[in-house]
């Protein structure tokens, strides 16, 4: 007999991970680590030395230079999101099915793709392989999977996903399987990408938010966790309870680089071997000018913007904002470089090449307008006040934050500071390194329509995949709490909703394209332009291949391997 566990509350959405980008100042010390004492790489990786594991037994090794540190082994939580911890556990933690670098699926943990059983209502089957078991020998079983489910479909959970889950029925079939079921007209059309975590095991008992902070206990993926010394790195072995092919290097090790500047000069001297920053121009070119390296630039469904704190900038500094901004300028020097072809992003849920893409710019927001966007602010009681404008004895002061030490964000800043300044608005830039900035901008509460994080104007990326309702709607949706900006339009989350609720998806399309024309008139956001990747890796490395989706570049890891 199948036991059973039942959604209780209303839907809350969610389903991409923060773009946290360059550089992580995440610190800590021996104290922190479950590891023995630290074994820092200082020299070059032995992966430009050694044969491959093919031709011989020698020990083979790899180290890759990640700018931030993950803050948990545990990604699933809402402030644990991170694109560098899914870089890590996606290779140590099961994932039921996993997107390639063409946008397909397939199969992973799971013996096939999510199967369905029934249309209406929607029952899917999900089944785990038979073969698939954690490093301890303990099975990778429905636990795991019910473990996952029950921390992630009620609005109060610790998720950063609560997305179909949240209106799902969830039974259990055997060790091996369970089907997840919604109410009969109500859908979830993105089914295929539930329980495709990383997800944590179930079986040692651990606290779902805390018990995962600095040691993931054990792994089930190609690599298990060796050493973690906060601060500085982790490192990863071969799994032998690993069902698959490979891996083909022993020993992987991540080393934690706060500081962007020294990862082309890392790599020069052998002291890693691969690296995966956001691209800037200098730093392209400086890798570009050493030997020995093979690098590719790829453009996915990540995009760069402006999040609006929307109970500190009424809408209409917002349009005036989105009037006095040339993003044309800004477009042309941070991107063109990387992209002849660059251009401003025109719409929150396509982007730029996929077929559904729409340019929802409004006309008076195409060109910047310094004296219409002063017009609106005048308009609404707003006067200048020497420089700058107040009301009801505020200046129009606002506070601009991003990734500190991320230098094509700093000069993003910059061109938005002189551009508003113009119009009349100031703009003071205050940054935190890394990642750590996101604590303030998730906020200790952030629960739309009330307070959200610290800020007034927030620069950082989104990473979506091929499926963007549950993505749009962790965005913009009313009680998502990655909402970050606690924006508020019924209009837009009633389609959002509709949308994650049809399985025609030429009218998916639609109806998220009718909440992106909405965004334009009410401005959660602005959107500025499609962010790409840069991989840059020591040319012995074979099969080595970004990926642009939140999967990234480590989605194959197990494949990767050392030429002679």
């Amino acid at each position: 007999m199948g036991t059973t566990a039942r959604k209780t509350s209303r839907n809350r959405w969610g389903a991409v991970l923060l773009a946290l980008a360059l550089l992580s100042a995440a610190c800590g010390n021996d104290d922190d680590s479950f590891s023995t004492a630290p074994d820092q790489p200082t020299a070059a990786s032995t992966a430009t030395q050694a044969p491959a594991p093919s031709a011989d037994n020698d020990h083979t090794s790899v180290v890759i230079g990640l700018e931030q540190e993950l803050t948990n082994f545990n990604t699933l939580t809402a402030a644990d999101q991170l694109l560098a911890g899914r870089q890590i556990l996606r290779t140590v933690w099961p994932t039921c099915v996993r997107v390639r670098p063409d946008f397909s699926f397939e199969p992973y943990f799971c013996e096939s793709l999510p199967t369905i059983i029934t249309e209406d209502p929607l029952v899917v089957e999900y089944r785990l392989r038979q073969d698939a078991t954690w490093s301890d020998g303990t099975p990778v079983s429905s636990d795991d999977l019910v473990f996952f489910f029950e921390n992630c479909n009620e609005a109060g959970d610790d998720c950063s996903s609560t997305a179909g889950f949240d209106s799902a029925e969830l039974e259990v079939l055997d060790d091996k399987a369970v089907r997840l079921s919604w109410p009969a007209g109500q859908p979830y059309v993105e089914y295929i990408q539930l329980f495709s975590g990383p997800f944590p095991p179930a079986h040692l008992g651990r606290d779902w938010s805390e018990g995962f902070r600095t040691d993931p206990g054990v792994g089930a993926g190609p690599y298990v966790v060796d050493e973690y010394n906060p601060g500085s790195d982790l490192t990863l072995v071969a799994n032998p309870a690993w069902f698959g092919d490979g891996p083909h290097i022993d020993e992987v090790t991540f080393r934690f680089i706060s500081d962007v500047g020294n990862l082309p000069l890392a790599l020069e001297n052998g002291e890693v071997d691969v690296i995966y920053p956001q691209p800037q121009v200098d730093l392209v070119e400086q890798v570009g000018r050493i030997g020995g390296v093979e690098t590719s630039i790829t453009f996915g469904p990540t995009w760069e913007q402006i999040t609006f704190n929307t109970t500190t900038v009424p809408l209409e500094v917002r349009r005036a904002i989105a009037l006095a901004l040339d993003r044309d300028l800004i477009v042309t020097a941070l991107m063109r470089p990387f992209s002849e072809s660059a251009q401003p992003l025109g719409n929150r849920i396509f982007m730029n090449g996929q077929a559904q893409y729409e340019d929802h710019t409004p006309a008076e927001f195409q060109l910047r307008d310094s004296a219409a966007a002063r017009a609106v602010l005048e308009e609404a009681g707003w006067e200048l006040d020497g420089d700058v404008y107040a009301k009801d004895g505020r200046r129009l002061s606002l506070r601009i934050r991003t990734t500190g030490g991320n230098n094509r964000r700093e000069q993003f800043q910059e061109l938005v500071q002189n551009q508003l300044a113009e119009a009349g608005i100031a703009i003071t830039i205050d940054n935190l390194p890394g990642g750590e900035i996101f604590g303030p901008l998730l906020g200790a509460n952030n629960d739309p329509p009330g307070p959200p994080g610290d800020f007034d104007l927030a620069i950082f990326a989104w990473v979506g995949g091929p499926l963007p309702a549950a993505s749009a709607s962790q965005v913009f949706g009313i009680e998502s709490e990655t909402n970050l900006g606690a924006y508020v339009d019924d209009r837009v989350d009633e389609l959002l909703t509709e949308a994650t609720f049809t399985l025609d998806l030429d009218r998916q399309a639609e109806l998220l394209n009718q909440a992106d024309a909405l965004m334009w008139e009410t401005l959660p956001n602005m959107p500025v332009y499609q962010l790409p990747f840069f991989l840059a890796w020591n040319n012995k490395i074979q099969n080595i291949q970004d990926n642009p989706t939140n999967e990234s570049f480590t989605w194959n890891l197990e494949e990767w391997a050392i030429a002679n």
